[in-house]
C-alpha cells in the first residue's frame, strides 16, 4: 500500500477545494487512478466552506461562562462548543468532551490549530455531502473513494490516530462476524474500522502541524471501491465499552416528564430562601402515579435547612409512599440544578434507578439515574 501526500498552499475561506487540490496535484504530477482513496483533512474542507469563526464576534451566554470557568476554557469558544455539540459529556481543565453527530470529540471538533490568530475552525457542516461532492468532481471517470478525516486520542493513550467523519465510495466499517480465527473459532463481535484505519495511515504522511499536506492518496489498499459510503456507523453511548463501563452521566432531557418539571417549578415559587435567595423546587413522582412537591426551606441556623428534594421525599414517605419513579428539580440558575450530596444519598436509599431530571427556569434540562449521580453509593448492601 502506498500513501502519497498532496502538498498544497494555504487554503482560504471560499476557495474551491476541488480546484485547489487539482492544482496542487498537477504541480507534483499526481494523477488519481482506479482504486485510489483520497483522504482529506476536515479542517481544509471546513475552511474552504467558510466554517472559520472570529472569536471577537462571539458573545458568550451565562451557561457558556459558567462552563468555561469550570473547564478553564475561553468563554467564547465555550459558547461555540455549546452551539456545535449535541451533548456535553464532561471534561478536564482545557478540554470539554462532547458528543457531536454521534462522535465523541474534544471541544465538539472545534480547532484553533491551523486557523488564523483569534479564529477557530468548526467541523464541516455536512461531511457526508462534502465527501460525495468531492468524489463526483475529483473522480472524472475513475473509480475512487473519498474520506474526510480528523484525529483523536484513544483513552489512556498518548498520541493521535485517525477518525473518519464521512466517506464516499467505500464501506466505512467491514463486518467480520462469522469469520474464523486461527483456531477455527467464529468471530462474534469483530468489525473492522476500514475508514478510520485508512485515515490513520494517511496521517503518518499528512501530519498535525505545518507540514502543509492536508490530503493524501492511498493506493493499492485492497479496499473495494463501490457506491457505498456516507455517515460513519456509530453506537449509542450506553453500549460503548468505555462510556458504558464508566457511566454515561447526565444526558439531555428527551421528554416524558414535562408535568413533573412544571410541578417542580411551581414548588420553587413557594420556596423559603431569605438568606441565599436561591430558590429550588422539587417534584417527586411515585410508582403509584402521585406527585409530591416542595421547595427548599432555609433556616438562620444553616444545619436546620432542608433541600427541596428531601422535603418532597418527606411528604411522600409521610403519605405512605416509598417507591419512586422520578424526581424533577428546578432552580433559577444558568445551569440545570443538581441535587446535593445528601439529597443524592437520600434518593438512592429508595432506588438506584430513580430518574433525576435537573432543570432551570430557562428550559435547560438534563437527566441521569440516581446511580449515575452517586456511583459506589453507601446502601443497605453494605450491611450484608
Amino acid at each position: 500500500m502506498q500513501v502519497l501526500g498532496i502538498k498544497t498552499d494555504l487554503v482560504r475561506p471560499g476557495d474551491d477545494l476541488v480546484e485547489f487540490l487539482t492544482r496542487a496535484m498537477n504541480r507534483s504530477a499526481q494523477v488519481l487512478q482506479d482504486g485510489d482513496i483520497l483522504v482529506i483533512s476536515e479542517s481544509i474542507v471546513a475552511t474552504s466552506e467558510g466554517r472559520v469563526v472570529n472569536l471577537e464576534e462571539i458573545k458568550p451566554g451565562d451557561l457558556a461562562r459558567s462552563l468555561a470557568s469550570r473547564y478553564e476554557k475561553d468563554p467564547r469558544e465555550m459558547e461555540l462548543i455549546l452551539r456545535e455539540s449535541d451533548e456535553i459529556v464532561g471534561g478536564i481543565p482545557g478540554v470539554v468532551l462532547t458528543l457531536n453527530k454521534g462522535f465523541l470529540f474534544p471541544n465538539a471538533g472545534i480547532d484553533s490549530s491551523n486557523a488564523p490568530p483569534g479564529h477557530v475552525v468548526l467541523f464541516p457542516a455536512d461531511p457526508k455531502g462534502s465527501a460525495t461532492a468531492i468524489r463526483e468532481r475529483m473522480g472524472k471517470g475513475k473509480r475512487i473513494g473519498v474520506i474526510i478525516g480528523d484525529s483523536r486520542t484513544h483513552p489512556l493513550r498518548l498520541g493521535c490516530v485517525g477518525v473518519a467523519l464521512a466517506c464516499s465510495g467505500l464501506e466505512a466499517v467491514e463486518d467480520a462476524r462469522g469469520q474464523k480465527d486461527l483456531f477455527g473459532r467464529e468471530l462474534k463481535i469483530t468489525r473492522k474500522a476500514i475508514a478510520d484505519n485508512l485515515v490513520s495511515a494517511a496521517q503518518i504522511v499528512m501530519g498535525e502541524g505545518d507540514e502543509g499536506i492536508p490530503a493524501a492518496i492511498i493506493r493499492d489498499s485492497g479496499v473495494p471501491i463501490n457506491e457505498a459510503g456516507g455517515e460513519i456507523p456509530t453506537i449509542p453511548p450506553a453500549e460503548c465499552m468505555y462510556i458504558g463501563a464508566l457511566g454515561i452521566g447526565p444526558r439531555p432531557y428527551s421528554g416524558g416528564y414535562d408535568r413533573l418539571i412544571e410541578c417542580a417549578g411551581q414548588a420553587m415559587a413557594r420556596a423559603y430562601a431569605p438568606y441565599s435567595s436561591f430558590r429550588v423546587g422539587a417534584a417527586l413522582l411515585t410508582k403509584s402515579g402521585n406527585i409530591y412537591s416542595a421547595g427548599n426551606i432555609e433556616n438562620a441556623s444553616t444545619g436546620a435547612g432542608i433541600c427541596a428534594e428531601r422535603a418532597a421525599m418527606a411528604k411522600a414517605i409521610a403519605s405512605g409512599e416509598m417507591e419512586f419513579e422520578a424526581v424533577a428539580i428546578v432552580g433559577d440558575g444558568c445551569e440545570p440544578v443538581s441535587p446535593c450530596g445528601i439529597c443524592r444519598q437520600s434518593l438512592i436509599e429508595f432506588g438506584e434507578d430513580i430518574l433525576v431530571i435537573m432543570a432551570n427556569c430557562k428550559g435547560d434540562a438534563l437527566t441521569a439515574s440516581a446511580r449515575d449521580l452517586l456511583p459506589q453509593a453507601f446502601t443497605g448492601r453494605c450491611f450484608k
